[in-house]
C-alpha cells in the first residue's frame, strides 16, 4: 500500500510518501517546510500567519514528496491527513486539499488524529513494538501520557495541568534572547554547561500524584532573570546562561519521566514510546534510556526528524485506519479540539 501523508496542524507544512509493507512502514519520501523564520520575531506561532503560509506551501510540498518517491497521484492507494487537534486555519490547508485530491482522483481518504500520528512515528524504527505501551507525547502544545493497547488506540492517563513542556523551552529561550524555536537552543546551551545552575523546585499537588505543571517553571526562570538582568543579554556562550539551561533541561526530563515507572507497573506496560518535538531533547532521551534499562521497558523514540510534526507519521497511521466512505462529504471537516 502506498500512502500520501499530509500534516499542517501548527506551523510545519509536510508531505510524505510511505509504503506499508509486511515488515512495517517504509519511508519513500519526506518534505517539511518550516515557518521558524516567520514566527521567530514574535517568539511563538501566530495562527493567521501560519495558515496563510500553509496555503502557499501545500502544493509544493505535495509535489516534492511525490517527486522524491518517483510517483504520481495515480500511484497512490490512500491519502491520509491530520484532521485535528490543532490550529483550525492551519489544519484546513492540507485537510481541504486532501479531500479535493481524493475526490478528483478517486483515492481512498482517511483523517488521522495528530497525536495518534506521533505514536506511529515510532513504528518506523520499532514496527514490532510490544503492547501494552505507555506513550509520552511531548511538544510545544501537548504534554500527555497515554496507554496504548495497539497501534490504533490511545487511552489518556494524565496530561499537564497547565502549560506544555515545550512551551517552557520556548519561553525560556525568549527570556534569555537565545532565539526561536527554543528547544534546540536551550538543549545546545545545556550541553555546553560545565555544571548546572540551582535546581528548580518540582511542583507538588494536594492529591500527591506525580502529575505535571510547567507554568511555575516558566515563572522560576523569569524570577532568576529579573534578579540577574544581564542573563537576558549575555548570550549562549555565557556560563551562567548555560547552567540555567542545564538546570531547566534536567528538571523537565526528570519531571516528565517521574510517573512512568509506577504507571507501567499499574497497567502492565511492556514498552515506552516518547514522541513529539520535545522527544528530540538530548537529556530526555538519555534519561529515558537509563530508566527503560532499570524498569525493563522497551524504549522507542523516533529519529529527530520524525519527532517533530511530519507527514510520514500521518501516512503510517493512515495505513492502519479504515478510510472514509465519502471523503468529499460536506460533513467531513477538521476538528481543532479533537480529543485534545
Amino acid at each position: 500500500m502506498i500512502i500520501l501523508g499530509l500534516e499542517s496542524s501548527c506551523d510545519d507544512c509536510s508531505a510524505a510518501v510511505v509504503e506499508e509493507t509486511v515488515e512495517g512502514p517504509l519511508l519513500r519520501s519526506l518534505v517539511r517546510e518550516s515557518q521558524d523564520a516567520i514566527h521567530g520575531p514574535f517568539g511563538g506561532v501566530v495562527p493567521e500567519l501560519a495558515a496563510r503560509e500553509h496555503l502557499l506551501q501545500v502544493r509544493s510540498v505535495i509535489a516534492g514528496a511525490l517527486a522524491q518517491a518517483g510517483l504520481g497521484l495515480q500511484d497512490l492507494d490512500r491519502i491520509a491527513v491530520t484532521r485535528g487537534p490543532g490550529l483550525v486555519g492551519s489544519l484546513l490547508a492540507t485537510f481541504s486539499t486532501s479531500k479535493a485530491l481524493a475526490w478528483r482522483h478517486g483515492i481512498p481518504w482517511v483523517g488521522v488524529h495528530h497525536l495518534l500520528g506521533h505514536l506511529h512515528a515510532a513504528r518506523f524504527a520499532a514496527p514490532d513494538l510490544a503492547f501494552p505501551a505507555l506513550v509520552l507525547l511531548v511538544s510545544g502544545g501537548h504534554t500527555h501520557l497515554y496507554l496504548a493497547q495497539d497501534w490504533t488506540s490511545l487511552h489518556l492517563l494524565q496530561k499537564t495541568r497547565d502549560d506544555a513542556a515545550g512551551e517552557a523551552f520556548d519561553k525560556t529561550a525568549r527570556m534569555l534572547n537565545l532565539g526561536y524555536p527554543g528547544g534546540p537552543l536551550v538543549d545546545a546551551c545545556a550541553q555546553a554547561a560545565v555544571r548546572a545552575g540551582d535546581p528548580f523546585t518540582p511542583p507538588k499537588f494536594r492529591d500527591g500524584k506525580a502529575s505535571w505543571s510547567f507554568s511555575g517553571l516558566k515563572t522560576g526562570v523569569k524570577l532568576r532573570v529579573e534578579r540577574n538582568p544581564r542573563l537576558a543579554e549575555a548570550g549562549a556562550s555565557d556560563p551562567e546562561v548555560q547552567g540555567l539551561c542545564r538546570s531547566l533541561q534536567e528538571a523537565i526530563a526528570a519531571w516528565l519521566l517521574k510517573p512512568v515507572p509506577e504507571l507501567a507497573r499499574e497497567h502492565g506496560a511492556r514498552s515506552l514510546v516518547i514522541s513529539g518535538g520535545v522527544a528530540c531533547n538530548s537529556r530526555l532521551r538519555a534519561e529515558a534510556a537509563a530508566m527503560a534499562t532499570r524498569t525493563g521497558l522497551r524504549l522507542a523514540i523516533p529519529e529527530p526528524r520524525l519527532c517533530t510534526d511530519n507527514g510520514a507519521m500521518i501516512a503510517a497511521a493512515g495505513a492502519k485506519l479504515e478510510p472514509a466512505s465519502e471523503p468529499w462529504s460536506q460533513n467531513a471537516d477538521a476538528d481543532l479540539k479533537w480529543g485534545a
